[in-house]
């Protein structure tokens, strides 16, 4: 029937139970072989025989030869209850594809299943049968099962067996079009995008359909003969394949980001199979921190092994094998560090074909992950390639095992991680990995000599070994494999990256915007980019899901051949790919860039990854000659790559608005003190003040960073004129930015080591009358916050956003810095003998400080952006994942 209108009358199906699977056959300049076609489908047979309830509807796609139309209406004249012929303009094999679909859901509202057959292929009687038989007895998910791939013209045979996997579908196409589809797939909505007339339309057809949910299942000894010649619609579209692949993968937007491929990772192609020392099972999984994917015993996992030796593509098992005890695992997971551990061993892999992770104290208590000499016999944490382990379960000599680990380092690469102690496992060494991989090696060896030697399959292979499923980022989300961090799906992880993390204020800041994000139900990481090694907080590892290093040393480093306005830019593309970097973010929801040089580059690629960015900025700092430049400076090359920008005070909000930045994008959070003292201190400490005898000498402390910044020259020259039986000095502190403490050894004052919990910050504050802060610039001091609550009286110059805490003369004083520095000196001596003269105007200024900084509350600052980092992410534009069919004209 011709269907210009668009509409037909529905058949009148007279067989009991009527129709199971509709078959849709577009028919297009093949008018020879669309007989063939028609007769395979007449020869179907039911189980245990009889003719199967199934019907055909022939699309004439507006073919050109009569010879179609005569076909299809002979065989419809003969058939008038199993063949049906529709005659449409031309429209492609899509829409003539979905011509037939519509009428077959029309025609028959009991049709359970449906199969497109090009009309020059063929089927085996049995094909139909068996294909609904597995269908029907698959869940509900299975939406469709495919056969292998058996050419006939040109004879070729290439197999597709193994279980389904979405996460590969995307890179290359296992599934036929020949494909038989359950009814619900359509009724989802699903239809063949009219738009591709130059090839590939079922492989996004299926990939569609996986986004919906839906699965393919692999039917064995199959049946579907698919007719191969030199020129066809198939060779075509391989010749402009990469033209078309970028135009059908440009549609998935959000289905082909990082974090969607993380979790098919996770379900169908996990990374590390995980040995652990005691257990009977080995786990196959992605997060090492969360429940596998599968846990086999050790026959079954390394009999799993050897068979992906074997078939490679077919069968997938974990690219790494892991080797450690359960108490290695928990002493990195403590610390932070197990994802990054077993990220960074998994990268290691690429060059080196077995990995060893040693564990050791860390002088004062940081935490650091750095490169080290190999060594297999000692190391409680073995990372191995798989398919090394082929390699000596294949090597004809019994030690081939003991041979290789005696030629290392040469195949190996080391980590050493430095941990706090005391650590979970009561300070004791932990066991060597070595036996457990020698015992796994030793079981596989007896595995792959027992297989036998003839083929998996006698079909060919043609897919990408399953174990390169991480070929995913680079080839779909363009960048490297993503942290191994399964997170829920609620939208709540967030990632600081700065360049380092030790005793500084920035580092101070961004911990309590963590901890308080942490209280509000987020997951906050910490990510370094300048360094492998940090100085924790105390509470560290309450507050962050994970510390994170970046590969190589450093992605630190400016391009100083491009400046922007006098700024240097990020130069990190310049030496290295940076696809690894955008990947060990990728998965997160949402990234704070504090200061991170190599991390301004980064951004725009996260944009892509539907991460929001944001930048966090602190203070204008100034260079050797006093000019301004830094942070801020450099941020305003990037700053259309950021959703929205954290400053701490106004004076830097109006210095980003001035530079241009939209005022919208700006949030302002104020600085509170950085920690919370011990309940009674600060009034235990002012009492105890207040009750000193007058003429008791003036105690003054200095306390931070001993870096440039700070004004040491101005400090030690300070100290010079103030020596004697009225003033008492404390210094405490440490060099961070490989600056040296200068000349303060000439005061002959002994630096002390800055303290890092409430009770020695404490104890520092409650010392002191006066804190003093000569600073050269700075952003908001958190010790001017931290000592106004303890009374102290704050003499600091006016730098930076400093007038904006200290009201000069009412509960602090200000040191000018327009009169040079010698001005500075002068004015800071005569106002320390001042205030060593005039307890009652310590005691004035040190209760009005207490009082201004005692409404400061970091969760009450941030208010306004929790606000915006709750908003609902909103996506770039992008085109709709579903694209309806054109109308069937």
């Amino acid at each position: 029937m011709d269907i210009a209108a668009g509409s037909w009358p529905a058949p009148q199906d007279s067989r009991p139970g009527g129709i199971e699977i509709g078959i849709v056959i577009p028919a297009h300049r093949q008018p020879g072989f669309l007989a063939e076609a028609l007769e395979a489908v007449l020869s179907q047979r039911a189980p245990g025989g009889g003719a199967p309830r199934l019907a055909a509807v022939v699309v004439d796609d507006g073919c050109p030869f009569a010879q179609t139309r005569e076909t299809g209406l002979a065989f419809a004249r003969r058939h008038p209850d199993r063949i049906f012929y529709l005659r449409r303009a031309n429209g492609g094999l899509s829409a003539a594809r979905n011509t037939g679909i519509d009428f077959v859901l029309r025609a028959w509202p009991g049709c359970r299943a449906l199969y497109p057959l090009d009309a020059d292929n063929r089927l085996h009687p049995d094909f139909l049968a068996r294909a609904l038989a597995l269908l029907e007895e698959s869940p509900a998910e299975v939406g469709w099962v495919y056969p292998d791939f058996d050419f006939f013209g040109f004879a070729e045979n290439y197999s597709a067996r193994g279980a389904y996997s979405a996460l590969l579908h995307q890179l290359e196409n296992h599934c036929e079009a020949g494909s038989l589809i359950r009814r619900a797939v359509f009724e989802a909505g699903l239809r063949y995008d009219e738009t591709m007339r130059d090839g590939f339309e079922d492989w996004d057809f299926w990939l569609r359909a996986g986004h919906r949910g839906f699965r393919g299942r692999h039917l064995p000894r199959a049946g579907f003969l698919y007719r191969k010649r030199a020129e066809s619609m198939l060779a075509g579209s391989e010749r402009r394949r990469a033209a078309l692949l970028a135009t059908m993968r440009g549609r998935y937007g959000a289905a082909q980001r990082a974090r969607a491929l993380l979790r098919l990772e996770a379900a169908e192609a996990p990374r590390f199979a995980l040995h652990l020392a005691g257990e009977e099972a080995v786990a196959f999984l992605l997060d090492p921190a969360a429940e596998p994917a599968e846990r086999l015993d050790w026959p079954r996992a390394h009999a799993r092994l050897a068979e992906s030796f074997r078939s490679p593509q077919a069968v997938h098992a974990p690219p790494v094998c892991v080797f450690a005890e359960a108490g290695t695992l928990a002493r990195l997971a403590e610390a932070g560090l197990l994802r990054t551990v077993f990220h960074h061993a998994m990268l290691a892999l690429r060059e080196a074909a077995l990995v060893t992770v040693s564990l050791e104290a860390e002088p004062d208590g940081g935490l650091a992950l750095a490169a080290a000499a190999p060594g297999a016999e000692a190391a409680p944490l073995l990372f191995a390639r798989s398919r090394l382990l082929e390699d000596w379960a294949l090597d004809p000599e019994p030690d081939g095992l003991e041979r290789a680990l005696e030629a290392a380092p040469a195949g190996m690469a080391g980590f050493r991680v430095g941990l706090p102690e005391p650590v979970t496992g009561g300070g004791e060494a932990p066991p060597p990995a070595l036996p457990l991989l020698r015992a796994a090696a030793a079981g596989l060896r007896d595995l792959v000599r027992r297989r036998s030697a003839m083929p998996a399959d006698w079909r060919a292979e043609w897919r990408r070994p399953r174990a390169q499923a991480l070929e995913a980022y680079p080839e779909l989300a363009g960048c490297g494999p993503p942290l191994p961090y399964l997170a829920p799906e609620d939208g709540r992880d967030i990632a600081f990256l700065l360049p380092l993390f030790a005793f500084g204020g920035v580092e101070k800041v961004v911990f309590n915007y963590a901890a308080v994000l942490r209280r509000r139900g987020w997951r906050p990481h910490l990510f370094i980019t300048g360094a492998r090694r940090i100085q924790p907080m105390p509470g560290h590892a309450a507050v962050f899901e994970s510390l994170n290093f970046f590969p190589g040393e450093s992605i630190e480093g400016g391009d100083y051949d491009r400046l922007h306005l006098g700024a240097c830019v990020s130069g990190f593309a310049l030496w290295k790919d940076t696809r690894d970097a955008v990947g060990l973010l990728a998965g997160m929801d949402v990234v704070v860039n504090t200061h991170a040089l190599g991390g301004h580059g980064l951004m725009q690629a996260l944009r892509g990854q539907g991460v929001r960015t944001w930048l966090g900025l602190h203070l204008v700092e100034r260079g050797p000659f006093g000019q301004p430049l830094g942070n801020p400076h450099i941020a305003l090359a990037y700053e259309g790559a950021y959703d929205g920008v954290v400053v701490i005070s106004d004076q830097l909000r109006d210095w980003c608005v001035g530079q241009a930045m939209p005022a919208g994008k700006i949030v302002r959070v104020l600085n509170a003190p950085s920690y919370e003292p011990v309940p009674g201190r600060p009034a235990e400490a002012m009492a105890a003040r207040a009750a000193r005898p007058a003429e008791a000498p003036l105690r003054l402390l200095y306390l931070g960073r001993l870096d440039a910044q700070k004004g040491l020259e101005r400090l030690r020259d300070i100290i010079l004129r103030t020596r004697g039986p009225r003033f008492a000095w404390r210094l405490a502190g440490q060099a961070v930015l490989g600056d040296s403490a200068l000349d303060l050894g000439q005061t002959g004052i002994a630096v002390e080591p800055p303290a890092m919990d409430a009770a020695g910050l404490d104890a520092l504050y409650a010392w002191a009358d006066v804190v003093l802060l000569p600073s050269r610039f700075e952003g908001v001091p958190l010790t001017v916050l931290e000592a106004q609550r303890f009374g102290c009286v704050v003499v600091a110059t006016d730098v930076g956003a400093v007038p904006e805490i200290i009201e000069d003369g009412r509960d602090g004083f200000l040191l000018r810095t327009d009169r040079g520095e010698a001005a500075v000196v002068e004015d800071a001596v005569a106002l320390l003998e001042r205030l060593a003269a005039a307890p009652a105007l310590r005691r004035a200024v040190g209760e009005a400080a207490t009082a201004r900084v005692s409404a400061a509350n970091w969760e009450r600052n941030m208010a306004e952006w929790l606000a915006r980092l709750e908003l609902p992410l909103e996506l770039p534009l992008e085109l709709p994942l579903e694209i309806p069919p054109g109308p069937a004209a």
